[in-house]
C-alpha cells in the first residue's frame, strides 16, 4: 500500500516527561522520522497532545480541576509546544502551522470545507499542520473529548490513506499490559464487536484524557470511513519506517470495513450523534440503497440511543449492518410514537407538526 496522506496523533505520555516539561528527545527522534516520511512523498498531518502538560511547566495552580484553569495553561503551553515543534522542524528545513480546530469546524458544513481546503492548501506548499484542539475557547458541546476522536475525524476530513496512533503500549492487548503480564498484543482486526471493546482496557492518565478505549472507536470511526489505523508505541525506534514500509514490527492494525467515502459522507460521519440511531426493517433496505428514497415511520422498526429533532443518525439494517447516515426530523421519544406506522396513521398519531419523512433524502447519504 502506498502512502499519500497520513495523519499521526502522538499522546501527551509521549511529548511530555513526568514533570510536565517536553520530551525533547522523543520529539527529536518523531520529528525526524516524520522528516523521512516526506521525503518520501507522502502528505503528513500531526495532531499532538501536551498544551495543557507544557502549561504546568510554567504555570502553577493550586487546583486544576476547573476549566479556566485548564484553558489558562492550554493558552501557555500551546505556545511552548509550536515553539519546539518549528524549530525541530526547520533543522529539516520543513515548515510547519498551527492549527487549533473544535468540534464546530466539522458541524457547520461551511467551516468543514474551509478547514478542509485550508488543509489542503498548506500541504500543497510542503507544510505540516499541526492539529490540537482549541481547549483555550472549547467548551463541553464542542469538544472532541480527547484527540484519538479527533485524529479520526481529521482523517476522514482529508481522506487520509491511514491514521497511525502512537501510544506508550505497542498496540491493542487483550488486557492492560502495564498490570497484566500474560496480557496478549492483538496484531490484527478486522471487526470491531462488542467482544472486542471488552479488551479496551488502560485507564486515562493524570496528562491525558484519552485510553485504550477512545483508541479503539477512533479506529473504529476511521474503519467506517474507509481508513486503515495503526496504534503503536511510539518510543519503538523508528516505529514510523516500519509501519510505512511495511516491515513486520510489534503493532496493531485495524483493516477499514468499507471503501473510503467521499467528502460529503465524512461531513455527515462527522456529525452523527454517538450511540444514535434508526433501525428500519428489511423491506426498506432496498429503496434506501438503490432507489433514493426516504426514510419513513412503517419503514422502522427500532431506534437507538437518545436524540433530538435536526441531530444526525445512524440508520442501521435488521441484521446490524450500517446502511447510511441522515439526520432526522423527529426526536428519538417521537420516533419511537410512530415506528411502524402508515402514514395516514402516523399522522393521527403526531397530530400537527407531523412531517412524511423521518429523514429525506436530501439529508441522508447511503454508504
Amino acid at each position: 500500500m502506498k502512502f499519500k496522506t497520513i495523519v499521526i496523533k502522538v499522546g501527551t505520555a509521549l511529548v511530555t516527561k513526568e514533570n510536565n516539561s517536553l520530551d525533547t528527545d522523543f520529539l527529536k527522534s518523531f520529528v525526524k522520522q516524520i522528516a523521512e516520511l516526506k521525503k518520501s512523498g507522502a502528505k503528513v498531518l500531526i495532531v499532538t497532545s501536551g498544551a495543557v502538560a507544557s502549561g504546568r511547566s510554567e504555570l502553577v495552580f493550586k487546583r486544576e480541576d476547573n476549566i479556566p484553569c485548564k484553558q489558562a495553561l492550554a493558552a501557555v503551553g500551546q505556545g511552548i509546544l509550536m515553539n519546539v515543534y518549528r524549530n525541530l522542524f526547520s533543522r529539516h528545513n520543513i515548515a510547519t502551522a498551527q492549527v487549533l480546530l473544535t468540534n464546530l469546524d466539522f458541524k457547520n458544513r461551511e467551516s468543514f470545507i474551509n478547514t478542509r481546503n485550508t488543509l489542503d492548501l498548506l500541504m500543497r506548499f510542503d507544510v505540516i499542520p499541526i492539529i490540537n484542539e482549541n481547549d483555550v475557547t472549547a467548551y463541553a458541546e464542542i469538544k472532541f473529548g480527547d484527540n484519538d476522536n479527533l485524529s479520526a475525524k481529521l482523517a476522514a476530513m482529508v481522506g487520509a490513506d491511514s491514521l497511525i496512533i502512537l501510544t506508550t503500549v505497542k498496540g491493542f492487548y487483550t488486557d492492560d499490559p502495564t498490570k497484566n503480564p500474560k496480557a496478549e498484543l492483538i496484531r490484527e482486526i478486522r471487526n470491531i464487536d462488542a467482544g472486542l471493546k471488552k479488551f479496551a482496557k488502560g485507564a486515562e492518565s493524570k496528562k491525558s484524557l484519552g485510553g485504550m478505549a477512545s483508541k479503539l472507536a477512533a479506529a473504529e470511526f476511521t474503519a467506517r470511513s474507509g481508513i486503515k489505523t495503526y496504534i503503536a508505541a511510539g518510543t519503538d525506534e523508528n516505529i514510523l519506517r516500519k509501519i510505512i514500509s511495511g516491515e513486520k514490527c510489534d503493532c496493531t492494525v485495524i483493516y477499514p470495513s468499507t471503501e473510503k467515502h467521499t467528502s460529503r459522507q465524512n461531513w455527515f460521519k462527522s456529525q452523527v450523534k454517538s450511540g444514535c440511531a434508526i433501525i428500519v426493517n428489511e423491506c426498506t433496505v432496498a429503496p434506501l440503497k438503490t432507489g433514493g428514497k426516504s426514510l419513513l415511520p412503517v419503514g422502522i422498526i427500532d431506534v437507538r440511543g437518545k436524540f433530538s429533532r435536526g441531530d444526525f443518525v445512524e440508520i442501521i439494517g435488521p441484521h446490524g449492518k450500517l446502511l447510511g447516515l441522515g439526520q432526522s426530523n423527529y426526536s428519538s421519544n417521537d420516533l419511537g410514537k410512530i415506528k411502524g406506522c402508515k402514514t395516514p396513521d402516523a399522522c393521527k398519531i403526531f397530530g400537527v407538526g407531523f412531517e412524511e419523512e423521518a429523514i429525506h433524502r436530501d439529508n441522508m447519504v447511503i454508504l
